[in-house]
């Protein structure tokens, strides 16, 4: 309950903190957007890191968009000029 209370995964013991885990992601974004540029690129991710994404994209409250469903595609694009935008989240629509 702590977790959701206060929106941050570093309650959790051994856990790391909000702001490593944002720093590691935004890291990792410029990694491929650098290795592929104006390409598509297809990630498997823990939810956790979907949220977060999308969080930082938007500018949103840490859980804002926690709760993915498994299997669901949320489509992140980033712009020539470094902004972040959310096309998509959550779609199940290929579940069907």
């Amino acid at each position: 309950m702590q977790v959701f209370t206060e929106e941050r995964w570093d309650v959790i013991p051994g856990a790391e903190s909000h702001e490593t885990l944002q720093q590691r992601l935004r890291v990792g974004i410029e990694q491929i957007v650098e290795a592929h540029a104006d390409g598509r690129v297809v990630a498997v991710v823990h939810g956790g890191v979907v949220g977060q994404l999308l969080s930082m994209a938007t500018g949103s409250t840490p859980f804002a968009f926690v709760g993915a469903d498994n299997g669901s595609i949320s489509e992140l694009v980033v712009q020539g000029d470094g902004r972040w935008r959310v096309r998509r989240f959550n779609d199940v629509a290929h579940l069907g």
